[in-house]
C-alpha cells in the first residue's frame, strides 16, 4: 500500500505521535512538539496538521468530553521503509549497496564491516 506524502511538519507531528504511542492527548502532542522539537505551534495549527494526517489515513481522532485523543493507523516502521525505498530509488538508482555505502562511509570498524558484508551477502542470496 502506497502511503501518502507527508510534509516535513507532518513528519515531525507523526514522529511525536509514534514516540508517544496510542491514545495521545492533543495537549500532550502540543507539549511534546515544543519540548522535543522546539516547535511552538498554536493549538489551531496542530489541530490542522492532525486533520491533514487524518485525511491522509495516518491517524484517527476521538473525543472524550472536551479532550481530544489521537491514534496512529500507520506503523512507524512501514513509513520508514517506504521513505527509505523512495530515497534509494531516486538518489541511488535503486542500488541499496550505494545507499548503505553512503550511510556508513568511514564510520565502520573492521568488526562492523564484516557484519555488514555478511548481511549484504545474505540479502543478495
Amino acid at each position: 500500500m502506497e502511503l501518502k506524502e507527508l510534509t516535513s511538519a507532518e513528519q515531525v507531528v507523526m514522529k511525536c505521535i509514534w514516540d508517544y504511542g496510542k491514545d495521545m492527548p492533543l495537549q500532550q502532542l502540543i507539549e511534546n512538539l515544543k519540548q522535543d522539537y522546539g516547535k511552538d505551534y498554536k493549538r489551531t495549527t496542530i489541530r490542522t496538521f492532525v486533520l491533514h494526517l487524518e485525511e491522509k489515513g495516518y491517524v484517527t481522532t476521538y473525543q472524550i468530553g472536551k479532550y481530544s485523543y489521537i491514534n496512529y493507523l500507520i506503523e512507524e516502521q512501514d513509513y520508514k521503509e517506504q521513505e527509505l525505498e523512495k530515497t534509494k530509488n531516486f538518489w541511488y538508482k535503486e542500488s541499496g549497496f550505494d545507499l548503505v555505502k553512503t550511510l556508513y562511509k568511514g564510520k565502520l570498524n573492521e568488526g562492523k564491516l564484516k557484519k555488514l558484508k555478511k548481511l549484504l551477502k545474505e540479502i543478495d542470496d
